[in-house]
């Protein structure tokens, strides 16, 4: 896969956004890429422990990126639970009714990401 950045209009340099799907029940406790769409796998690895579900960039990104999820499973909702970094995100999932824990959510995932930590003001 190409690295390239094609001009995105953003107001910062060395933006990149990326979209990719997790489907949940394919999402193994090694990390790899089952349960990530063909995008997804060019863009990080991913494993799950129960409701609690790591990603890792790869490459990683120059800065923290900033990633949207939208649930595809119902009245699912996505908490990032650890502080994200260049190179890893945890996130976990579960029901918006009870609180409790909430398995093989399938999700939209949206990165956007930049090559640097320096911006223009």
């Amino acid at each position: 896969m190409s690295r390239q950045t094609y001009p995105v209009f953003v107001d910062q340099p060395g933006c990149t956004i990326h979209n990719f799907k997790i489907t949940g029940a394919s999402v193994g406790a090694t990390a790899g890429t089952a349960g990530l769409d063909g995008r997804g796998m060019f863009l990080c690895t991913i494993s799950k422990v129960a409701n609690i579900v790591t990603i890792t960039w790869v490459p990683s990104f120059g800065d923290v990126p900033y990633v949207h999820f939208q649930s595809l499973t119902a009245n699912a909702v996505v908490a990032i639970t650890s502080t994200p970094t260049a190179t890893t995100l945890q996130y976990t999932t579960y029901t918006d009714s009870t609180g409790a824990g909430l398995n093989d959510v399938d999700l939209y995932v949206t990165v956007f990401s930049y090559d640097t930590t320096s911006y223009v003001s």
